[in-house]
């Protein structure tokens, strides 16, 4: 359960909401398709989505599924609180528990220096000594 607090709190429905709970965790495949379909009947006509993820009306019906609200709630939001709700959603869908992954990553081995992986048969070119040996 991830808990949000408003910058500014927002009168919705005649109830004074200054923070929203979202539980991205209990979100199913289902619940994200159905906001995708919802997203895409809010998108004007020349308008596309192609990657969903990124697309804020996408973002905002997946939000509403998590705390339980209508996507008006959560379109209702300030600009401000609008954006980092999204982005809250984002990264949810793009990064999944980052918690539990940057444990997992600091387990791991760090690559050789140079920073990626490289065979024993892969070579790296040298770089020139001067411009003058380079060839133009």
């Amino acid at each position: 359960m991830e808990n949000y607090v408003l910058k500014k709190p927002i009168t919705y429905d005649g109830e004074t909401i200054t923070e929203i709970d979202f539980d991205f965790d209990g979100l199913s495949a289902h619940d994200l398709e159905k906001a995708e379909r919802i997203a895409r009947g809010l998108l004007a006509k020349k308008e596309s989505m192609n990657v969903p993820e990124t697309n804020k009306k996408y973002q905002s019906c997946v939000a509403a599924k998590a705390c339980g609200r209508t996507v008006d709630f959560i379109r209702s939001l300030g600009a401000k609180d609008y954006t980092q709700v999204c982005l809250l959603v984002m990264n949810f869908l793009l990064d999944g528990d980052s918690e539990d992954e940057e444990t997992e990553d600091n387990d791991k081995p760090a690559p050789p220096s140079g920073g990626t992986p490289t065979s024993k048969t892969e070579k790296e070119p040298k770089p020139p000594t001067s411009i003058a040996s380079e060839k133009t």
